[in-house]
């Protein structure tokens, strides 16, 4: 599977980013890294403080022709949030 990276000064959420990248340009893998979140939002509704210096991160991919198991699928998200940290922290 290939990720693509799309890196960000400023975005209002990259969870809306991510959306509009399926959305819109039909990507179907994807990182979205930004250094300032403005309008970033927790789960179920809960209200998300982005504050300076944080890493600000969503990761996307259809499952459609992934043929993993669970753990397998477990195993790279950590994989994949281990490689953001890595380039994260040499930025």
């Amino acid at each position: 599977m290939i990720i693509k990276n799309f890196n960000y000064k400023c975005v209002n959420s990259t969870n809306d980013i991510a959306i509009n990248l399926i959305k819109k340009k039909n990507i179907r893998a994807g990182l979205v890294l930004a250094e300032k979140q403005k309008k970033g939002r927790g789960q179920r509704g809960k209200k998300w403080i982005s504050y300076k210096g944080n890493l600000f991160v969503s990761i996307f991919f259809s499952l459609d022709k992934i043929d993993m198991s669970i753990k397998e699928l477990t195993k790279t998200n950590c994989f994949l949030v281990k490689k953001i940290l890595y380039v994260y922290k040499f930025q």
